[in-house]
């Protein structure tokens, strides 16, 4: 079985979108972390480390810091907005 899923972040801050695998057993907080961290390695320190962003589906749906990756429904593929 599969620990992680891609996923498409959209970034409008930096105007950028980037394919990265996230855990599925952790927590949508602690993903946030490790997507924050990786946006910005990637960007070259044009991202900032913020303590406050939040995850959001292209809807605008706000996912719950306290959720399992595997319990909100994200799969292989989906887009996720990170403010």
């Amino acid at each position: 079985m599969n620990n992680k899923i891609l996923l498409t972040v959209k970034v409008p801050m930096i105007e950028k979108k980037y394919d990265i695998k996230i855990p599925i057993s952790k927590n949508i907080g602690v993903a946030q972390e490790l997507l924050i961290e990786t946006i910005n390695e990637l960007s070259e320190g044009h991202y900032p480390k913020k303590k406050d962003a939040v995850i959001m589906l292209c809807d605008g749906t706000v996912l719950d810091k306290d959720s399992i990756v595997k319990d909100c429904g994200l799969k292989n593929g989906d887009t996720i907005i990170i403010v």
